[in-house]
């Protein structure tokens, strides 16, 4: 069984019944409609279109919205295009006017207060690249280092600039409602740069009495300085490698892959991995060896989730795709479970909490006693977090009692989670849920099953139980 989960990206390649069906078939885990893309109505049918497929499989099947944030673009020209060429000089101005090609338009309203002389501005994904030279009364000149063919609506970075944009526009807060009212599992906030931003949607989502998970997407340099807060503050994190790679050298982007998942199982967040994961199968039916590298460095990493951005939502193969990437992720989830892991608890010096210790527990119990599984019983996932961070090679069955629980532990590696309405006393409850496990064939009689749980009926996540069990 795959233990790594991956994100697919609705689109044009994707958005209809039949192929999500056969995108959960081939390995997908969660959906993600990705708000730059749609609007509110658009939202609303592919969350529902996504629901009616998992309740038709009984599958627990995650949805995530991602908010599209202050994103800074080009406004629009004349002629479609302007043509830059190196050692020029270029002005850019704030409007929201078409430009005559004389200068660039510039739609983020902060931009003359943000840029600062000698600093960068990197534009269409840091394809060409400008210098500031100057600015006075509302005008920047700048130098072109690297010229080339703008667009239209092409996407600005100011990697040596604090951005003072505000990080949910009135577009994100209306697209953020509509999910909330349709119940979706999850909410990707883009540009994050404190853990403040991430404190802002999470009071929007608590207004609405909401259990949605926050995901902070790391691609400015501000969020890489501000990692331990942010983490801290959100309930997944994602790697957003495109902006990553524009705002900082590209070399130092695969440490910083390794540093922010290690830091995500330091404090127990589902980490995902995204960004041109399989970008050669957007047109080819099968993946390149360095995109092959890149997924299987990924999973070897202990990334929760894989995220496929354009390969499922506008690629020739997305079906292909899932099915490439749950074989690539399944090789090395092999070649892993042969091998001695790297336990995290070993590698920390302060002494564990309860839950922590609990965990260490449970999986080395398991490990030790060579069982099929770990059970956990959970309210809203944490122990199952506490439990997955220290890597066990055994698969993890998590049961809670809310749906929405249920689908955000989809995105957790190595977790099988299952909903199901506990009795008042526990006791009650464990052979309901070795008999589902039983009748789903992930086990047989006379196996024998780690429980971590609560023993009092709604205090799921009070965790005070370590035992082994024997399937009947």
């Amino acid at each position: 069984m795959k233990k790594t989960k991956i994100i697919a990206t609705l689109g044009p390649a994707s958005d209809n019944p039949k192929t999500i069906r056969r995108l959960v078939e081939r390995g997908a885990d969660i959906f993600r409609i990705n708000s730059s893309h749609t609007d509110g109505p658009g939202i609303r049918r592919l969350v529902r279109m996504v629901r009616s497929v998992a309740k038709k499989m009984a599958l627990p099947i995650g949805v995530l919205v991602d908010l599209q944030g202050p994103k800074i673009r080009v406004g629009e020209f004349a002629g479609g295009e302007m043509r830059m060429a190196g050692e020029h000089s270029v002005t850019l101005k704030v409007t929201k006017k078409p430009s005559d090609g004389s200068f660039i338009p510039v739609q983020y309203e902060g931009f003359y207060d943000d840029v600062v002389v000698g600093g960068r501005i990197l534009l269409d994904d840091g394809k060409i690249g400008l210098e500031v030279v100057s600015k006075n009364r509302g005008v920047v000149k700048a130098r072109v280092i690297n010229g080339g063919v703008l667009l239209n609506k092409k996407g600005i970075n100011l990697p040596d600039s604090s951005i003072t944009a505000p990080p949910i526009t009135e577009t994100d807060l209306e697209n953020l409602q509509t999910g909330l009212e349709e119940g979706v599992d999850f909410v990707a906030l883009s540009f994050v740069s404190k853990a403040e931003d991430i404190l802002q949607i999470k009071s929007v989502i608590k207004k609405n009495e909401k259990l949605t998970w926050v995901v902070a997407k790391i691609e400015r340099h501000e969020a890489v300085k501000n990692l331990d807060s942010i983490v801290d503050a959100s309930d997944a994190v994602m790697i957003a490698r495109g902006d990553l790679g524009v705002e900082l050298p590209l070399s130092t982007v695969p440490v910083i892959q390794i540093k922010i998942i290690h830091k995500c199982h330091e404090k127990a967040k589902p980490v995902i991995v995204a960004t041109q994961m399989m970008e050669s199968m957007i047109s080819n039916p099968r993946p390149s060896r360095s995109d092959v590298s890149d997924v299987s460095g990924a999973v070897h990493a202990y990334a929760d989730a894989l995220m496929l951005s354009g390969e499922t939502s506008t690629g020739a193969y997305p079906v292909e795709c899932v099915a490439e990437m749950s074989s690539i992720s399944l090789e090395m989830e092999n070649y892993q479970s042969s091998q001695t892991a790297v336990r995290y608890w070993e590698m920390r010096r302060r002494v564990p909490d309860q839950a922590e210790a609990i965990a260490k527990a449970g999986v080395s119990l398991g490990e030790l006693l060579n069982v099929k599984g770990i059970v956990v019983v959970t309210k809203s996932g944490f122990m199952v977090k506490q439990m997955c961070t220290l890597h066990p090679t055994l698969p993890v069955y998590a049961f809670t009692p809310h749906e929405i629980t249920m689908r955000q532990l989809a995105i957790v590696r190595g977790v099988f989670p299952f909903c199901l309405k506990f009795k008042k006393e526990f006791s009650f409850s464990l052979p309901a849920m070795l008999r589902h496990l039983k009748q789903q064939g992930f086990l047989k009689k006379g196996d024998r099953v780690v429980i971590v749980a609560g023993v009092k009926a709604g205090n799921l996540d009070g965790t005070n139980t370590v035992r082994v069990e024997t399937v009947l």
